[in-house]
């Protein structure tokens, strides 16, 4: 029986030590998944946008955004992995924003930086956007482009590719 009240206490604490205010992440970042992908790490992206501060996007920090102004339909955040990678999952998590979501999202892959392929269109949700393209994706940049935005300022806390 004490065994199971320390137990309690000790899920009781560590409920209390996170707080109310605090949103833990979600996802952690992956150097190999269920593909076996090699996904570079985070700190060597490179991100950039038309939102303000898009580096924010990729800092492992959910208290910092990049986040878009009023009226954002065609906003766009493009991460370069630095080399080509193996992926089939991109992950928006939105943090503390509220309504930080776009409506609808496309998602497009690049090798080259300069020519981009479509490859789906998602609706955005709240907390946490999860897009799983269609078929594993080979690419060194991901872009993340508005196609219609929604109640609030687009806010991206983090961005995981899996």
């Amino acid at each position: 029986m004490n065994y199971l009240k320390k137990c309690i206490f000790l899920v009781f604490l560590a409920g209390v030590m996170v707080g109310c205010d605090v949103v833990a992440p979600v996802y952690r970042q992956s150097t190999g998944g269920y593909l076996g992908a090699n996904i570079t790490l985070k700190n060597t992206w490179s991100v950039r946008g038309d939102l303000a501060n898009p580096a924010a996007a990729a800092d492992e920090d959910l208290s910092t955004f990049a986040r878009s102004n009023h009226g954002y339909t065609g906003a766009e955040l493009i991460i370069d992995l630095k080399k080509v990678c193996l992926f089939q999952t991109v992950i928006l998590e939105h943090g503390a924003a509220r309504n930080g979501h776009c409506r609808k999202a496309d998602i497009s892959t690049s090798v080259d930086g300069k020519h981009f392929s479509n490859k789906y269109v998602v609706p955005g949700t709240r907390r946490v956007t999860i897009i799983s393209l269609p078929a594993p994706t080979l690419a060194r940049y991901v872009r993340i482009k508005v196609v219609r935005p929604g109640r609030s300022r687009w806010a991206i806390a983090e961005v995981y590719i899996q």
